[in-house]
């Protein structure tokens, strides 16, 4: 169904040329090969024995930037149970289209959340169970993060360089400052392969270029945001300790060692 998804953007995204393509998952194999391995790990943890995944709660995956949608596809078509909400502006001419038509193929599953993400996250009343920050926000990440439990898997946008001043490691950036205040635990990194960068993409900046991109993954320690574990009413909410609890790390044969980076160290920034 993915393949599918991702045509019938194509198809809709060929009618408006020039009209500032922002890219997409497509880019970055490996990292939409590690989301999906991930996600259907983290819905697979929570089936109970014998259930059929589309008779159990839905998994929400929350994401800033629904740019053309592919992402969304992504995450959709990994699992039947999964709902996913993207925040974005709407505001490029592809985007309602794409959005309908991911709507028809998906159904209820997916919806959006219009307006600057910067503000409509932190207004967002629901719980996330997986996080995708890709907007240009220089706050989502973070803001995700206070809508997610402990445990709770936080990925963002590849980007050129783990060391960008936005959203990784560099002075300032939002992992960096999630990290120094201990809400991001077992962070791992990975570096995509080279490859072509069409010059119609937004990102190409009108020229065509080669790019190897980076990213991470990393869990919500449970320490920042607005998480509260409360099992019944009267019940006090639950500790650091309990909290800490609910986390899993990474198992060392989870990941390929050959795409694995060093993580930067904030230290130095």
């Amino acid at each position: 169904m993915l393949e599918e998804s991702w045509q019938l953007i194509n198809n809709i995204t060929t009618i408006y040329p020039g009209s500032d393509v922002s890219g997409g998952i497509f880019l970055y194999p490996r990292q939409a090969m590690l989301l999906v391995y991930l996600v259907q790990r983290e819905v697979a943890s929570k089936v109970p024995i014998g259930s059929r995944l589309e008779t159990v709660k839905p998994f929400r995956v929350c994401e800033t930037g629904f740019g053309s949608g592919h992402s969304a596809a992504l995450f959709l078509s990994s699992a039947p149970n999964i709902e996913l909400v993207s925040f974005d502006k709407f505001d490029r001419p592809y985007q309602s289209a794409t959005f309908s038509a991911l709507r028809s193929v998906y159904g209820k599953r997916l919806t959006r959340v219009v307006g600057d993400s910067c503000n409509t996250v932190k207004q967002y009343k629901k719980t996330c169970d997986f996080l995708h920050g890709s907007s240009l926000c220089k706050t989502d990440n973070i803001d995700l993060i206070a809508k997610s439990p402990a445990g709770a898997t936080l990925t963002s946008t590849a980007m050129s360089s783990l060391t960008d001043k936005s959203v990784y490691f560099g002075k300032g950036a939002q992992w960096a400052t999630l990290q120094k205040n201990g809400c991001i635990e077992d962070i791992v990194c990975f570096g995509e392969e080279k490859r072509k960068l069409s010059a119609d993409l937004y990102l190409a900046n009108g020229r065509e270029q080669t790019i190897s991109h980076q990213f991470c993954f990393a869990r919500n320690t449970g320490n920042c945001g607005s998480e509260r574990i409360v099992a019944s009413k009267g019940q006090k909410v639950a500790s650091k300790v309990q909290r800490q609890s609910k986390r899993r790390q990474w198992r060392t044969d989870d990941f390929c060692n050959s795409w694995m980076l060093k993580t930067p160290n904030i230290e130095a920034n």
